[in-house]
């Protein structure tokens, strides 16, 4: 590889000479498919960048495909389109803007090398959004700023939804392993290559790559920590909020959790074969499936919530079980979550006690709902509006993610850390540090519109984005000027909380965390998933 590599030319349109500033221009590196043109001096970004052929027609639900080689200058300025996905009923939330398509296998990267000698560690985002929507177009998850701090940034498109984790015995029988379901997975193992391929002629060091996302995003790392076919593709991982996908209990590729093997049993065939589906549009086939927000309880034990399984091949067991063993990839993991993750969901929780208490059972199996109101109790409607929140945040996100550390810890150097700042934009669509909003800060984006961020908001915003950066340096968040950040221990941890303040704080929802591990447990040994959208 390292020879292959040598080969690999960057070509500058005008050069740095005697330590001046190169010009803007157009600048042009040659990737192992062809050349591509990215733009910009001291920050140059290279965006649109296919990893994978077009995952259209006959390659729908198959691995991903090598890209078809280029011979002519392709222009990389401009984000390719989003996947196409089956949206959640709050999908705005996760920010779809931008043209939508099939043919979205796509990465784009942001790099500070003066040269393809410079070996600088590689930061790679994988975007959130339930493995039904997202995007890595927004404002705040722009490569620059993280950039500029001495890493090459690289963010990945994958398939999403019904056209990313569809399982069908009828795919499983024209699979060389038997499966079906995980492709967006396998296109996020497809871009690592690309990166350990590629990402030395942009200046990156292969040999040093650093995984971080938020929510599924995070999610997707327990998987790939699991993975086989991830093993050497990265050196480090981040997981900003991982959910109850990975951490809880999960489908796996056998009956009942079978995708439309179980749905067609039940009357809900969407099409009378794989070959009918090929043959329609992505947006007939997305017209045809339901969406998880559509799915009620029932619906969602016959598998019909498109999100990673168990496969034998992609995922060999839960991470739950894997994690922790012997089986885990021994990579030094940076992982967190925010203070009021609940509030991002608000808007779909109840609002009255007979909708919560109709929630609860919904979510949990009936050996449980009556232990979990008297965890979250709530005598009133107006109690519900908290105690939602503060269920849905902990089951949901907090539990997984504190559950996970205790896991790798038992293999891996751990540090667990706490958002808990509220910004104004914060303060007007949340009421508190909501899920997903650290992202602006890892990426150092919170400048500009004073009703959005202030100055204390630029300052954990940049102590973040440091930490974040020494951990991929080196895999170890601490120095900066930043209190001790302590090694997690279980169960009794202590955590760096960015807040108003960064601060050290002791874990106070411990005997929270038990619950749901005791709640997680329970639910895999009954073969019940959660029912509500990760």
């Amino acid at each position: 590889m390292r020879r292959c590599l040598t080969l690999v030319t960057v070509v500058f349109a005008l050069a740095v000479v005697h330590g001046q500033a190169p010009q803007p221009g157009p600048t042009i590196v040659h990737t192992q498919s062809g050349p591509v043109r990215g733009s910009g001096t001291d920050i140059r970004a290279f965006k649109g960048i296919p990893y994978a052929a077009p995952p259209t027609g006959d390659r729908r639900w198959r691995p991903p495909a090598a890209a078809e080689p280029w011979t002519e200058v392709r222009d990389a300025t401009r984000f390719g389109p989003r996947c196409p996905g089956t949206l959640p009923a709050r999908a705005s939330g996760f920010g779809l803007d931008g043209l939508a398509s099939e043919d979205c296998l796509t990465l784009n990267l942001w790099t500070p090398a003066t040269s393809s000698e410079d070996r600088l560690p590689v930061m790679v985002w994988i975007h959130g959004g339930g493995f039904t929507a997202g995007s890595v177009t927004l404002p705040r998850v722009d490569g620059t700023n993280l950039a500029r701090r001495g890493v090459v940034v690289v963010s990945l498109n994958y398939r999403l939804g019904a056209l990313g984790f569809l399982a069908h015995p009828a795919l499983s029988r024209e699979s060389e392993h038997q499966v079906s379901g995980n492709y967006g997975l396998l296109d996020q193992i497809a871009a690592l290559r690309w990166v350990r391929a590629n990402i030395a002629a942009f200046g990156g060091n292969p040999e040093q790559v650093t995984l971080f996302g938020s929510s599924a995003g995070a999610s997707s790392q327990a998987f790939l920590l699991v993975s086989p076919l991830a093993r050497g593709l990265f050196h480090r991982a981040i997981a900003q909020s991982l959910g109850s996908t990975a951490a809880g209990p999960k489908p796996r590729l056998r009956v009942p959790f079978y995708g439309f093997a179980a749905a067609e049993a039940h009357g809900l065939s969407i099409a009378p074969d794989i070959a009918t589906l090929r043959a329609l549009s992505a947006d007939e086939v997305l017209a045809r499936v339901p969406s998880r927000s559509e799915t009620s309880a029932h619906d969602t034990r016959l598998g019909l919530a498109y999100v990673p399984l168990v496969d034998g091949y992609v995922v060999p067991d839960d991470p739950a079980v894997l994690l922790g063993t012997n089986s885990q990839l021994r990579v030094p993991l940076l992982i967190g979550h925010n203070a009021d993750e609940g509030l991002f969901y608000a808007r779909d929780l109840p609002k009255t006690l007979e909708d919560y208490r109709a929630f609860v059972r919904a979510r949990f199996p009936p050996s449980l709902v009556e232990a979990v109101l008297a965890k979250y109790p709530a005598a009133t409607d107006a109690d519900v509006l908290a105690a939602a929140p503060l269920l849905d945040g902990e089951s949901r996100l907090v539990a997984p993610t504190v559950l996970t550390a205790r896991a790798v810890s038992k293999v891996s150097d751990v540090y667990m850390y706490r958002f808990s700042r509220v910004a104004p934009s914060s303060r007007s669509a949340w009421g508190g540090a909501a899920h997903t909003s650290e992202t602006a800060y890892v990426f150092d984006n919170t400048r500009g519109d004073a009703s959005q961020f202030e100055d204390i908001d630029r300052r954990v915003s940049g102590a973040m984005a440091d930490a974040w950066v020494r951990f991929a340096k080196t895999g170890n968040p601490n120095g900066g000027g930043l209190p001790q950040w302590p090694a997690y221990r279980s169960p009794d941890y202590r955590l760096l909380d960015f807040g108003d303040t960064v601060t050290i704080r002791s874990n106070a929802r411990s005997s929270e965390i038990d619950f749901f591990r005791r709640a997680f447990d329970t639910m895999r040994t009954q073969g019940v998933m959660p029912t509500a959208p990760k």
